[in-house]
């Protein structure tokens, strides 16, 4: 299979800078793997070239955090790269991947369920979180199994959006200052967002899987030229911000958690599927 460049009509993406080629090899290896064809490859923002920011939406201070890294800010406009596409060639959904992700071989059984079906969700993540999280009760789109996203979740690394879920973070993100992870698993009223259960897909970072260095650990992440400078805010951001946690945190404690549990609710680590090592 040869991982073609975007075309019309395509509805799975993965991002990979130009100058990591053993990264979009491994990719395409992935998908081949998984029998996932028609996969495009969106060239990613590289924030070590000059004036690749320049037209970012990024503003310190409007969102969660005062100030992101220039990798973060590239991180941030190669996914809404994706998101655009889908808007200007008018797709009812589209697949966003990383490029350094691991694929189940339930993987494209379950993308391809779920592309036929973008009226059900704005946003359904695939992948893996190391970390305990809370979900609402158990449904089914087009037999996947998920589950709502009560809370932020760290990682970006595969996702599905529908269309009309695209139009909404692009509008929100026309100005930001949130890592991409934070920014897309936000609880916000009129988003619907869910994980998949179990998660079909997991970053190379936390999985067995035995891969070169370049996969396992991000060349865009050891770049201390765009890793550093990071200014947190002034004083009264930090408080705020932390008090916007400790009232999250004080929430699921005072019977939060009691209430989602009786629902049908779920408290935990997400299951990977069978072929998953993490």
């Amino acid at each position: 299979m040869e991982v073609s460049e975007v075309t019309a009509g395509h509805k799975i993406y993965y991002i990979n800078l130009d100058r990591v080629p053993d990264r979009r090899f491994f990719m395409e290896d992935q998908f081949r793997r998984s029998g996932l064809t028609e996969v495009n490859r969106v060239s990613a923002t590289d924030a070590s070239r000059e004036g690749s920011l320049d037209s970012a939406g990024y503003v310190p201070g409007s969102g969660s955090r005062w100030g992101l890294t220039p990798s973060e800010v590239g991180c941030f406009e190669s996914h809404r790269r994706i998101w655009q596409k889908c808007v200007d060639l008018n797709l009812n959904a589209v697949a966003a991947f990383e490029d350094d992700v691991e694929l189940s071989s339930e993987a494209a059984r379950v993308i391809r369920k779920l592309l036929s079906c973008p009226e059900k969700y704005d946003y359904v993540k695939l992948d893996y979180s190391p970390r305990k999280r809370r979900f609402g009760a158990a449904e089914e789109f087009c037999g996947v199994s998920v589950r709502p996203i009560q809370e932020m979740i760290s990682s970006a690394g595969a996702y599905v959006l529908s269309n009309a879920g695209c139009r909404k973070l692009l509008t929100w993100s026309r100005e930001y200052s949130d890592h991409l992870d934070d920014f897309i698993t936000m609880p916000r009223s009129n988003w619907r967002m869910f994980q998949c259960f179990p998660a079909v897909c997991v970053q190379a970072v936390l999985s067995q899987l035995e891969a070169v260095s370049t996969i396992k650990c991000s060349e865009r992440l050891l770049d201390k030229s765009i890793n550093s400078g990071l200014d947190k805010g002034p004083f009264w951001f930090r408080v705020r911000r932390e008090l916007k946690a400790g009232q999250r945190k004080l929430y699921w404690r005072a019977g939060g958690e009691a209430r989602l549990l009786r629902r049908g609710g779920y408290v935990g680590f997400v299951p990977c599927s069978d072929d998953l090592k993490v």
